[in-house]
């Protein structure tokens, strides 16, 4: 098969759930003897430009001439990879990019504010579009939704297939927009290793937390570690940290700040704990398997797909989960109102985990034995064989086309948009401006 991976996410490196599981999905296929190709920004963790593509040579990429002063091309571990240097010229390079490869199958991530990459692979491969839902909050619809759209639904039920990759984002999407799905859990994880012997585990200097922010529930981090400046933690901060919330970080003396990396595991080797105190719908919780399978504990919040994460494993904790998101200047997605939370049940579970050496090591076992026995059931060629089963959308006609295509239709009436949602869209022409101006 010949397969686009086409999103609005950086494909390398990947630090996030969603990005790491694309990437490691089309190593997989690859390697499956497929050819892959994928569309994405190049900016961001990176840099920009020239520092990009040294960092980019540093972990192993292959640098391939594009053509096109916008895109640096690069192969790693058999996909290539077509970054985009100004993320306005996504659509335009899927589109040509579709156009030489004839894909069989044009994947987007559900990761796509304002559905442009969604659009832009409607365009080019109308019936063989594959929806993956990640990112509960980036969908068009439901509660959660940071930018509902009608028109934006249309869009993704028009895709010749929905893959949710959990059942919590299987029933958000039934549930608020009567979509149905095939849940396919991304197997992205190496062979489970031999975990630790509990002591070994238990002597590990941290309590950590990946991508500690306001939507990851940072309060509770920092309410742990004012309440037990005995304990050390290990905080690493990755797309969704702010330099505030850093800034927050670096001003306790007890909490070490590592860099983000592709691979978890020496993070996960110095950690007694993993928290995940997340504060919105988890679509599911790709960390917290990595930590149980190397019999770390994890203390995880009762919220969307966590509990699928955690097998049955205490400690699911509760929360008081964010209900109102507000605009601000600088962020690129809308800024959480974090409610005050009950630091009380997470602060006796930690310590109960910290000062019992036998309460520690039966929860490091029975996590290690459920996270085990997870990933020994997954199927690592699912997304392989759902793609070769699947059968393109049916064609439209004229008039479902011009109903149901945002960019062929006549604009529809709709309610003013939310202050969150103007500020975003000007942000977003500012930054194309921007770009435009700067371009050579």
């Amino acid at each position: 098969m010949r397969i686009l991976l086409a999103q609005n996410l950086i494909h390398l490196p990947s630090h996030g759930g969603a990005n790491k599981s694309n990437r490691l999905l089309m190593e997989h296929l690859a390697a499956r003897g497929h050819e892959v190709h994928v569309v994405a920004p190049l900016s961001g963790a990176l840099g920009t430009g020239a520092s990009a593509r040294d960092e980019l040579a540093r972990r192993g990429a292959v640098p391939v001439p594009s053509g096109d002063p916008d895109v640096h091309a690069y192969t790693y571990r058999g996909v290539l990879v077509h970054a985009v240097t100004d993320p306005a010229a996504l659509p335009r390079r899927v589109a040509e990019v579709a156009a030489r490869l004839a894909p069989d199958w044009t994947l987007v991530p559900s990761d796509d504010p304002g559905l442009v990459v969604l659009g832009a692979a409607l365009r080019a491969t109308p019936r063989r579009v594959v929806y993956l839902v990640h990112t509960l909050q980036q969908l068009p619809f439901g509660p959660g939704a940071f930018y509902p759209s009608a028109a934006g639904t249309r869009m993704v039920r028009r895709a010749a297939g929905v893959v949710a990759v959990s059942r919590a984002a299987q029933d958000y999407c039934r549930r608020h927009a009567g979509l149905r799905s095939t849940v396919i859990y991304p197997h992205i994880y190496d062979d489970p290793p031999a975990p630790p012997s509990p002591a070994a585990t238990a002597a590990a200097p941290y309590v950590t937390m990946i991508n500690p922010c306001g939507y990851k529930g940072l309060p509770i981090l920092l309410g742990l570690a004012d309440a037990c400046p005995g304990v050390a933690f290990q905080a690493v901060p990755t797309w969704g940290t702010t330099p505030g919330e850093r800034a927050a970080l670096a001003s306790r003396p007890n909490i070490r700040l590592t860099p983000p990396a592709d691979d978890l595991g020496p993070v996960l080797a110095g950690s007694r704990a993993l928290l995940m105190p997340s504060l919105w719908d988890e679509t599911f919780g790709y960390t917290c398997v990595e930590a149980m399978l190397r019999g770390v504990p994890v203390l995880a919040a009762g919220v969307g797909g966590l509990a699928e994460a955690k097998r049955g494993v205490p400690y699911l904790l509760p929360v008081t989960p964010i209900e109102r998101y507000e605009a601000a200047s600088g962020h690129a997605r809308p800024v959480p109102v974090v409610p005050r939370q009950d630091l009380g049940p997470w602060l006796a579970a930690l310590r109960r985990l910290l000062d019992d050496p036998a309460h520690h090591a039966a929860l490091a076992a029975r996590s290690a034995a459920a996270a085990g026995a997870f990933v020994r059931g997954l199927d690592r060629d699912a997304l392989e064989t759902y793609l070769t089963a699947l059968t393109p959308a049916p064609p439209q006609t004229p008039a479902q086309s011009s109903a149901q295509t945002p960019a062929q239709s006549r604009p529809e009436p709709r309610a003013p948009l939310p202050p969150h949602r103007r500020a975003a869209l000007a942000r977003l022409a500012a930054a194309r401006a921007a770009g435009r101006e700067a371009a050579p």
